[in-house]
């Protein structure tokens, strides 16, 4: 079949090695998984050997980008570029400073207008920890004692952290900075418990808040909170 938008949101995981596979690129399909997860593959032969490359997740990336991806993934390919080869080669190398620079410029400046909030804590909370430690090699035991660190700065930072993470290594698998199969480290850690918090500022706390951000040393969440405030 060829696959459209429509057939994918509509599709549901069958079982077994659950693949729909397009009739217009060779070789280019959707990968169903148990979990709901659904992702783009292309599968190839390379020297007698048959591989599988996963060329992304379904709403990282859409279809159309898919198509083009593949594409190009086949292109190289016919220059003796294997794709799941230069993926291996770049996932021993990437640094978790490497994946940040690449989610803020991928990722958070392209969808949230609120990325400097992302950067202050990846230069706050994440680059200090883990700046030289290579992407892979991060564990659910160091993402719990960091979420715990930052807690002491308060649950809502925290929970804001985490989060963060998480997204990171969602990209990171996406990108090819860790192999497929890798499990996201932020699994099963719980976020703290928020209660909400809206309240005005009185006329009285107002001149101290200002002067309380003038006191905050990172440029970016300083000017933020002024956006917010404005």
């Amino acid at each position: 079949m060829r696959l459209t938008k429509v057939m994918i949101d509509k599709a549901t995981y069958n079982g077994g090695w659950d693949v729909r596979w397009d009739n217009e690129i060779t070789g280019f399909g959707l990968r169903l998984y148990p979990s709901g997860k659904k992702s783009f593959v292309l599968s190839y032969r390379n020297n007698g050997r048959k591989r599988l490359y996963v060329l992304g997740q379904y709403g990282h990336l859409t279809l159309d980008d898919a198509r083009k991806l593949a594409k190009k993934r086949l292109y190289e390919l016919d220059g003796g570029t294997d794709p799941i080869d230069e993926k291996r080669s770049i996932a021993q190398e990437k640094t978790v400073a490497e994946l940040a620079h690449f989610y803020i410029e991928r990722h958070a400046k392209l969808h949230k207008k609120t990325w400097t909030q992302d950067q202050y804590r990846i230069d706050t909370h994440i680059l200090p920890a883990w700046r030289t430690r290579q992407v892979k090699s991060i564990t659910k035991i160091d993402v719990g004692d960091l979420f715990h660190k930052v807690s002491s700065r308060g649950i809502y930072e925290a929970n804001r952290t985490l989060s963060l993470i998480s997204k990171m290594f969602e990209c990171a698998i996406d990108w090819g900075f860790v192999d497929e199969n890798f499990m996201n480290p932020t699994l099963r850690i719980k976020k703290f418990k928020e209660e909400k918090r809206d309240r005005w500022v009185t006329h009285e706390e107002l001149p101290k808040l200002m002067e309380a951000i003038e006191q905050e040393p990172h440029l970016y969440a300083r000017e933020a909170i002024r956006m917010y405030l404005f």
